[in-house]
């Protein structure tokens, strides 16, 4: 998807597109336009959003009140959604490193997509001469290396052989590609959350980005492309999560096993989508402070233990109620200005042992929190 913001006059609010778009859709917005200048010719594309961030750069001048420009526009948005995301990433570096003049140009360059291959990270003289030593296209003594001239040696290859630095990477024709580049990169499928990333590093200093939860078929692969038996042969050198602030809590324990790392990732996808569960989550972690990440998956898989509290006293001494005497809403509704549910919700607070962590209010059913840790009880409610 792309979303084209229209304007005939400086200074208005633009008027949105959403690219692909119906008759009717397209039809809307030029009414809108109509309705703030009569006059087709100033309609100019000021801004484009589209997950190809340069895109802008060569759309903008497209005269959209032509209809054979808006209809290539419109299937361009629709190959631009069925792209995968690398290859969004590589249309950027297509783009760049082709002659662009109009949309059959831009048209052209996606169907090029498949032709390129994009070394990640790669965004910069310095950093593709790097990379080609710790690949071996440029083969020397150990020794010898931290004298090269990286940046020299990135320069020469960029010169003869092309392509574009984006922001993800060095996007290059795989022609281009020396022997020992042209292993084809693991694929990974890509409907599936990224829970976190693990930069690891081989014996040959070769950085690879590992995206997981992954099954074993791109595991296997990741492996082969590393030329390595087990991950023990590599090292985590980075670990980013999804959610920093579990990632925050998570990365001080212990280095784990590549195997672990997946197998947390796997239980951690499988709660993203409910409602409040990673909020939960990282109130147990606050309040549990386990020193493994063995520990920490264990908390994941127990999560139905615990409770995080959203709602005030009252609203508190009315569950519990609903709870321990299997009342239902009428019935204690016909409770009201009978009894004090805020004082009723503050003492059962007391009574179940409920916690403040960072992430809100915590209770643990079975067993509760011991009386011990009641100092972090909340207090004034």
């Amino acid at each position: 998807m792309m979303t084209l913001y229209l304007t005939r006059k400086a200074g208005t609010e633009p008027i949105l597109l959403s690219l692909p778009a119906t008759p009717a859709d397209i039809g809307n917005a030029f009414a809108e336009l109509d309705a703030i200048c009569q006059d087709p010719s100033a309609t100019e594309i000021y801004k484009v959003d589209s997950e190809v961030r340069n895109l802008s750069r060569y759309i903008c001048n497209v005269n959209v009140e032509d209809s054979e420009n808006l209809r290539k526009l419109n299937q361009l948005a629709e190959l631009l959604q069925s792209m995968s995301r690398e290859d969004q990433m590589k249309m950027e570096g297509v783009l760049d490193s082709n002659s662009i003049n109009g949309m059959d140009d831009i048209l052209n360059a996606v169907s090029m997509v498949k032709e390129y291959a994009l070394l990640e990270e790669v965004t910069s003289d310095r950093t593709l001469g790097n990379y080609l030593v710790a690949h071996g296209v440029i083969d020397c003594p150990e020794n010898i290396k931290p004298y090269l001239d990286y940046v020299g040696i990135g320069a020469e290859f960029y010169s003869d052989h092309g392509g574009a630095y984006t922001l993800n990477g060095y996007v290059v024709r795989k022609t281009e590609l020396p022997p020992q580049l042209q292993s084809q990169k693991p694929f990974r499928v890509e409907s599936r959350d990224e829970m976190l990333r693990l930069t690891l590093r081989t014996a040959h200093h070769v950085d690879y980005p590992l995206i997981l939860p992954a099954d074993e078929e791109y595991l296997s692969s990741v492996k082969k492309y590393l030329c390595i038996d087990e991950f023990a042969e590599t090292q985590i050198r980075d670990v980013r999560f999804k959610t920093p602030y579990i990632g925050q809590m998570i990365n001080a324990m212990e280095c784990p096993s590549v195997e672990e790392y997946n197998e947390f990732a796997e239980t951690l996808e499988a709660i993203w989508q409910t409602d409040g569960a990673l909020l939960t989550y990282a109130a147990v972690l606050d309040a549990e402070h386990p020193d493994t990440l063995r520990r920490a998956y264990e908390l994941l898989q127990d999560l139905d233990n615990y409770e995080r509290i959203v709602e005030g006293t009252y609203e508190y001494g009315q569950q519990r109620l609903r709870e321990l005497l299997e009342l239902d809403h009428d019935e204690i509704a016909e409770l009201e200005g009978y009894m004090d549910f805020e004082r009723y919700g503050q003492d059962r607070m007391d009574n179940d042992h409920v916690i403040q962590t960072e992430f809100g209010l915590l209770r643990r059913f079975e067993p509760p929190f011991p009386e011990q840790s009641q100092t972090q009880q909340m207090k004034g409610l």
